[in-house]
């Protein structure tokens, strides 16, 4: 039994408007918003076509919004600053 996990990103369905109630059935953005997207979509394809459960082999991907970690130079100023500014909106539970 051999299992693959793919790091993908939630921008691969995104098509430049809020999505409310998404499920993994959304298509794929026909404009991706940017080259990292577009090769995210490909990969995700790629992956999620090699599923072969007969052949004891699975596939999936994630798609997280918004990924860090320590020392992060990126992501956390940005959404520190947008906090600040009022231009994010935090909803906990």
């Amino acid at each position: 039994l051999q299992k693959l996990v793919l790091t993908s990103s939630a921008s691969v369905v995104f098509e430049g408007t809020d999505i409310k109630n998404g499920s993994e059935d959304l298509p794929y953005a026909k404009k991706p918003i940017d080259y990292y997207t577009e090769t995210k979509i490909l990969q995700e394809k790629e992956v999620l076509s090699a599923n072969d459960p007969d052949n004891n082999f699975f596939t999936t991907a994630i798609r997280p919004h918004g990924i860090f970690g320590p020392r992060d130079p990126q992501l956390v100023p940005i959404l520190i600053e947008a906090a600040k500014s009022g231009k994010m909106k935090f909803i906990i539970g």
